[in-house]
């Protein structure tokens, strides 16, 4: 039900995002309609006057004229009188248009008060960061509820959110494997497959990965599957090939062992207690924090943090044992 009421809403917003689009565009039309005709209405009030001067300069043209041609003095004169009667119409028409003029500026001016558009799109930037935060505080209650659902299903405790986990992928890296670096009894595979086949009595042969890390923020993925017995972590060895049963210092180590027993190996041994299996780890090292931590990656969407090593590593390798109790195989894997 959480997922469905956030697609209303977040529809719901976005319908509302566009409704303030498309009457800002008409508002910006409006306003810039009556700014044009505004300034047509000024620039020919301003040519009023002089023409009006003109008009007078003609008409007293006219009378001068019409005392020269006696005959035509009657004639004339009656439309001189229209012209006069025009031209006094003039100034009246011309004080009704600036009046006209004055309230479209006052209404133009309403206009701008009424539709501030610093202050509307100012209101509508806070509008879109308030629907931003809005959806993603969404999320964040999704992400949540699903934890607290893992959490029930896998009494799990450090379910990693999404956009945590993300952040994590961003720090993967290919382990690269070679043959020489690994236990006689191991083979490994061009495409990063560990498996034991020999019959030697070690009971963690072992094999490392071609480049260590001495900085940095490092992330890789094993899938263990249905194996009972397998080893996973970093080292600081060079050279051993096999992992002792209890190491003393140079290990951190993340292992299964007589099919259901799980432990965090370092100088010290501390049993886990997990509800499923591991099918897939996930292992990230951030070397400046001086921290490993393994991950049950249960799937696209699920995944919890098992167990965090602390302390201020030197040049560490990642370290794979496939175990010499059974021979499934362990498979590291590229990630999109």
């Amino acid at each position: 039900m959480g997922g469905s009421s956030s697609k209303k809403l977040r529809e719901a917003i976005k319908q509302m995002n566009e409704t303030l689009k498309n009457d800002l565009q008409e508002v910006r039309k409006r306003f810039e309609t009556l700014k044009q005709e505004n300034e047509t209405w000024e620039n020919d009030l301003q040519k009023f006057p002089e023409r009006f001067e003109t008009l007078k300069q003609k008409n007293e043209t006219v009378k001068n004229d019409l005392q020269k041609f006696p005959e035509r003095f009657e004639t004339l004169k009656q439309k001189n009188e229209t012209v006069k009667n025009d031209l006094q119409k003039f100034p009246e028409r011309f004080e009704t248009l600036k009046q006209k003029n004055e309230t479209l500026k006052n209404d133009l001016q309403a206009f701008r008060e009424r539709f501030n558009f610093q202050a509307f799109l100012e209101r509508f930037e806070t509008l879109q960061q308030e629907k931003d935060k809005l959806i993603q505080d969404l999320r964040d209650v999704e992400e949540k509820i699903n934890m607290l659902e893992v959490q029930v299903k896998f009494n799990a405790v450090g379910y990693v959110l999404e956009r945590e986990w993300r952040e994590i992928l961003k720090a993967t890296v290919e382990v690269t494997l070679r043959p020489d670096l690994a236990h006689r009894s191991l083979t490994v595979s061009k495409n990063r497959i560990i498996t034991y086949t020999g019959e030697e009595s070690a009971v963690w042969p072992s094999v490392r990965g071609s480049e260590g890390f001495t900085s940095g923020r490092h992330y890789w993925e094993v899938k263990v599957e249905e194996k009972g017995y397998w080893a996973l972590g970093i080292s600081t060895y060079l050279d051993e090939k096999i992992i002792p049963e209890k190491p003393e210092e140079g290990y951190w180590l993340l292992r299964r062992w007589k099919g259901n027993m799980y432990e965090a190996v370092s100088q010290s041994l501390v049993p886990l207690t997990l509800q499923h299996k591991l099918y897939k780890v996930g292992m990230i090292l951030d070397y400046q924090k001086g921290e490993l931590s393994f991950y049950n990656v249960y799937d696209g969407s699920t995944r919890y943090e098992i167990h965090t090593f602390t302390y201020k590593f030197t040049e560490v390798y990642p370290v794979f044992s496939p175990g010499s109790h059974d021979r499934g195989p362990l498979k590291i894997i590229s990630i999109n």
